[in-house]
This record gives C-alpha cells, sequence and structure tokens, in this order.
C-alpha cells in the first residue's frame, strides 16, 4: 500500500503533530508500507528538497514567508500535483490543520485516492490571533469542503470529538485513535547535573498555563522541589519577570530548546511531569505519553474538550488539577512532592498504560484498519 502524508514541518523540526507524525512513518515503513510525505521546510529561503530518510520519501516545499503561524509555499499545488501524479498513492493521510491540504479539493486525481483526515486540533482556540479570527470564515468554507471530501477521519481523543464545533456535521465520519510514541528509552542512564524537580515541557505560550504553574510553586508548602522549564516562545520575558517578582529565582530554572538526548535524560531524572494547560489548544499533550513512557507520575488540568484527562488517570497513572487554578495545581505538586512512594505507583501504572495504549505500533494498526475501511 502507497501512502501519502501531507504536513506542515518535518524532522529536526520538533512539535507534537511532528513528532507524532515521524512516530508513525517509522511504524509504518516498518510494517512494509510505501511512505511519501510532502511537508513545508520550517526556515525561508531553503529550496525545494527530495530525500529519503527514515524508509520514506520526503518532499519539503520552500516557503517565502510564515503569516498567523501558515507556512506560505507559492508552488505548493505544482508540487503536490507532481508528487500524486508520481508517487500514485492508495491513501492520502492529511494532518490537520495545514492550508496545503485544500489545493487536494483542486486535484482530480485524488479521486483514485482514500483521503484521511488527521485531525490534531480545531484552528480556533478559545484565544484566537485577531488575525485568524477574521480569517477563519474564509478557511472554514475550505476546511468544511475537505471533511466532506474525507473518507474517515481520525481524531486523537474522545473529549476532542465531542468538543469540535468544526467536526460536528461530520461524526459518521469521525473515529478516535490516540496519538503515540515508540517504546524508547534513549539516554535513561544519563544525569541531568541538577535536580530537575518537577518538569513542565512546551512552548512558552498563553494557553500553556506557565503563569498559573509558576504562581502555583510560590504557593506549595514543600521547600526544596524546583521546578524546570523547558521551552521558548513570546512569553519567557513576561515568566521571568514574575519569577522574580515572586522571589523564585533559586527555584525555577527556564533552559529553552534543548536536544532530544537533554530532554529525555530531563524526563529521567525528573520528579513528576506537569502540563498546566488553561484550554482546548492542548488537544492532547504528548509529553504526557513521553513522561508515561519513562514510568513518571504526571499531573495535567482538567480543560474541558482537551484529551489530556483522556491520557492522565487520576489518582492511578497522576493527578488532575483545576485549570487555571493556583491553589488546586499547588496542591497537586505537594501532594506528589511528599510522596515519593505515590510517585513510583502512579509512574508504574503510567507505565503499564502507555505499553497497553499508546505504544506507536498499536496506533499504526488502528490507522491500518481505517486505511482498509
Amino acid at each position: 500500500m502507497k501512502i501519502l502524508h501531507i504536513g506542515k514541518y518535518f524532522a529536526p523540526f520538533k512539535g507534537g503533530i511532528e513528532n507524532m507524525m515521524l512516530a508513525l512513518i517509522k511504524a509504518q515503513t516498518k510494517a512494509g508500507l510505501d511512505i511519501s510525505v510532502l511537508v513545508h521546510h520550517h526556515k525561508e529561503g531553503l529550496p525545494y528538497g527530495e530525500t529519503k530518510e527514515f524508509g520514506a520519501n520526503i518532499y519539503k516545499l520552500p516557503i517565502v514567508a510564515k503569516l498567523l503561524f501558515v507556512p506560505v509555499a507559492l508552488s505548493a499545488f505544482w508540487h503536490l500535483k507532481k508528487i500524486l501524479k508520481q508517487t500514485q498513492p492508495d491513501v492520502i493521510h492529511a494532518h490537520l490543520p495545514n492550508v496545503t491540504c485544500f489545493w487536494l479539493l483542486l486535484l482530480p486525481t485524488t479521486l483514485k485516492s482514500k483521503l484521511i483526515l488527521h485531525w490534531h486540533s480545531d484552528v480556533i482556540g478559545e484565544r484566537p490571533n485577531l488575525g485568524i479570527k477574521l480569517l477563519y470564515p474564509f478557511y472554514r468554507v475550505f476546511e468544511k469542503a475537505l471533511l466532506r471530501k474525507a473518507n474517515r477521519i481520525i481524531v486523537t481523543s474522545e473529549n476532542y470529538l465531542q468538543s469540535s464545533k468544526p467536526l460536528k456535521l461530520f461524526l459518521n465520519k469521525c473515529e478516535v485513535v490516540p496519538l503515540g510514541l515508540e517504546d524508547s528509552h534513549d539516554d535513561v542512564k544519563r544525569t541531568a547535573g541538577f535536580d530537575v524537580g518537577a518538569l513542565c515541557v512546551g512552548r512558552l505560550t498563553y494557553y500553556k498555563g506557565h503563569e498559573f504553574l509558576i504562581r502555583a510553586f510560590s504557593e506549595i508548602k514543600h521547600e526544596k522541589i524546583p521546578l524546570t522549564i523547558v521551552g521558548e516562545g513570546e512569553e519567557r520575558k513576561r515568566l521571568e519577570l514574575i519569577v522574580s517578582e515572586l522571589g523564585l529565582q533559586n527555584r525555577v530554572r527556564f533552559l529553552g530548546q534543548i536536544d532530544d538526548l537533554t530532554l529525555n535524560a530531563l524526563i529521567a531524572n525528573c520528579s513528576f511531569l506537569i502540563l498546566s494547560s488553561i484550554e482546548r489548544t492542548e488537544a492532547f499533550g504528548l509529553v504526557l505519553l513521553e513522561a508515561m513512557r519513562a514510568g513518571k507520575a504526571c499531573i495535567c488540568t482538567d480543560v474541558r474538550g482537551s484529551g489530556m484527562s483522556n491520557v492522565v488517570q487520576h489518582k492511578r497513572t497522576g493527578l488532575i488539577a483545576c485549570h487555571s487554578n493556583i491553589e488546586s495545581i499547588a496542591g497537586t505538586i505537594d501532594t506528589l512532592a511528599f510522596d515519593p512512594s505515590l510517585r513510583e505507583r502512579y509512574g508504574k501504572s503510567g507505565r503499564l498504560r502507555f505499553l497497553s495504549k499508546f505504544q506507536v505500533k498499536s496506533v499504526e494498526r488502528q490507522i491500518w484498519e481505517i486505511y482498509n475501511v
């Protein structure tokens, strides 16, 4: 079977969708599928490129700019048309949101292929960028047409499916398949070189709820556990100012962007992981799987419609705090910080849950069955 994935970016770019797509592609090539991938360069000015990576044919489109988080690829239609003719895929697996996928509406060659949409998130969040909010009605015309054209739609959690307004008209086409990762333990023996304590990983942007997490650390009763924050973003300076105002400079550490080996070492050496997101823009929380894979307890928040609480089981693999609630988040941190045996028990349960539900080879088989419906 020939599969053409259409994604936004590709390795070495790091993002939840990109990490999952790469894990899936690796699993599919191991399963004997013929995989091609059309993505954009994540930097401007790079030429069109074709490579063979991870057993798949990778096609990277040049971009001239990024507008409202969207890569602008002027040659996307022509390259997509050529690649469809060249690869003759049995299945087109389009990862959304991604405006390049809209060109599929104008290409009659796709009538020969099944169209599977992988719905990673809605475009409109609770606090959308003004430009996105203004342009979405125009975007929605094409989005709805693509949903109508799709054979099946993959959604990452039942919570997200039930709360997604764009999908309400197409529930009969939807299948819930969680995200998944390879079961690897790269560099788990490497030390972090410092006390990691509570670990938070994610882009420093408003919906990740870092401010509530930092303020919760000023309220916790445990006097020694530190907070390590990984990631970059537009909120960093403001968050650092909050840390300074609260006098937490010796408790909160910002590491910025780090490589995979360092991240794996931090996860292996942390006390537990925290994902303090405040809205359903956090559609799933892939980093929760990374922590569970390593046998670590997790704290997440109860955002309505987010898949986080489908991943973490309260008082079994971790704890679920009230989102945007400093007192609630502080309470869950104290509960785990003061009880190493509880952390270990949750971590073991999380590891078992990862092995039974979130290994990418299991996800790959579920997607294979969707391809063959």
